[in-house]
């Protein structure tokens, strides 16, 4: 059991920080997006950091919280983030305990992302940043695991659009161990249990079954990350309410909010990187940030406008 805590911790349960090397936008790259400091602690006392971004003029009646993915921080999604600025919507994202500029030696566990959200909202609800306020909540893969899972926790949201997420964390580890291996399974989910345990047997299929909360949610057949059956095709499957839609496309992999050019282009660069380093012809930090500092990332990061509508239209709603 020890030991497979150990694997667990070492590839999964880490910090993950800028490596400097992969490009992620910032509002200066957007002229007259405004970014204003955003920060609060977690029950387990980690500050976490972000911003509240919008474009002049933007909705006062509506508010839009971001939650990211694992692997980087809210600045991987600033396309996402000013997209939505850039729709009239002011957007709060932030950066999970042990992500980019959050404090944490770790991100402590695959639960950690609903426990940062709930954290998020209660902080938010009781400096009356909340009040007059239709609050609508976009989260993709971990962060999308996050927004489909909160209405167990805290019921005052106005819609929810999960990107690419698992339903539950059993389901996620049953799907990322390919149903082998029980002992590793238990191993996980007692890890988890131990840092989350008010959240790790949270369910959206307990959230959503009879929410009135209008939810939406999008997924790729092709996505090897998150498998469709542990994400939409399993909500899908499991409950019958009108106020929970699901927006399926094919080719995407895990980003189905990127144009499908985007996603090839995203493709052939990581394939690419991936073969040279395999090959030892990228080697030093130097090499890897000149091959990546070559590649389009505005191309890279183009986002689905028929997606987009949907997106918008479920929060308008």
């Amino acid at each position: 059991m020890c030991l497979f805590s150990a694997i667990y911790k070492k590839t999964v349960v880490k910090r993950y920080d800028d490596n400097h090397i992969i490009h992620y936008f910032s509002y200066k790259d957007f002229p007259g997006l405004e970014a204003k400091p955003f920060e609060f602690k977690t029950n387990e006392g980690f500050l976490l950091k972000g911003n509240i971004y919008n474009y002049p003029k933007y909705n006062q009646e509506h508010l839009v919280i971001f939650c990211h993915g694992i692997g980087g921080g809210h600045r991987s999604y600033m396309r996402e983030i000013e997209f939505l600025c850039k729709k009239g919507f002011q957007v709060i994202a932030y950066d999970n305990t042990g992500c980019f500029e959050s404090e944490g030696k770790n991100i402590r566990g695959m639960t950690e992302s609903l426990n940062n959200l709930h954290a998020c909202l209660l902080y938010l609800n009781k400096q009356g940043l909340l009040d007059n306020k239709k609050v609508s909540l976009v989260g993709h893969s971990w962060g999308g695991y996050a927004v489909s899972n909160i209405l167990s926790y805290y019921q005052d949201i106005h819609s929810i659009t999960c990107i690419s997420g698992f339903s539950s964390y059993k389901l996620l580890i049953a799907s990322f161990l390919h149903n082998k291996n029980k002992l590793m399974q238990k191993a996980f989910y007692k890890y988890e249990k131990k840092v989350n345990p008010d959240y790790v047997d949270s369910s959206s299929i307990i959230a959503l079954k009879d929410t009135k909360v209008r939810t939406l949610l999008i997924h790729s057949k092709d996505d090897s990350m998150v498998d469709i059956n542990i994400g939409a095709n399993y909500v899908k499957e499991h409950i019958n309410n009108d106020n929970v839609s699901f927006y399926i496309v094919e080719g995407k992999k895990h980003n189905p909010n990127y144009t499908k050019d985007a996603v090839d282009y995203m493709n052939q660069i990581f394939s690419e990187y991936h073969r040279l380093i395999k090959e030892k012809k990228l080697r030093s930090f130097e090499d890897k940030k000149e091959y990546m500092d070559k590649a389009d990332w505005m191309r890279m990061t183009a986002q689905d406008e028929e997606v987009f509508e949907r997106i918008i239209d479920n929060i308008l709603k």
